[in-house]
């Protein structure tokens, strides 16, 4: 392994960083690099993600101070109605069988 690949340049000064978990060469990396993960599965990961949020918002937030609670109130809507639709949207999305 080449001794630069544990190294990179800072603001010009040379730090040390941790070398890959596995090899960085031949076919192996450039299949690593062109691999993009399926549409199914990005969306069943968002999914849960999504559901989680939502249930966190409906159990309601605490804003920081007082002062500005109506503009804290009006972005924590905007957040919980985004959320909402965005749910909708996967689920309407992953019913349909897609080809890329």
């Amino acid at each position: 392994m080449n001794s630069r690949s544990t190294q990179r340049k800072v603001n010009d000064d040379l730090a040390l960083v941790a070398p890959l978990s596995r090899p960085s060469y031949g076919a192996y990396s450039v299949a690593r690099r062109r691999w993009r993960k399926p549409l199914p599965a990005g969306i069943a990961d968002a999914m849960p993600i999504s559901r989680t949020l939502s249930a966190r918002l409906q159990r309601g937030m605490y804003a920081p101070d007082y002062e500005g609670e109506a503009r804290y109130r009006e972005v924590f809507n905007c957040l919980c109605r985004s959320t909402r639709q965005q749910l909708q949207a996967l689920e309407a999305f992953a019913e349909i069988e897609w080809r890329e």
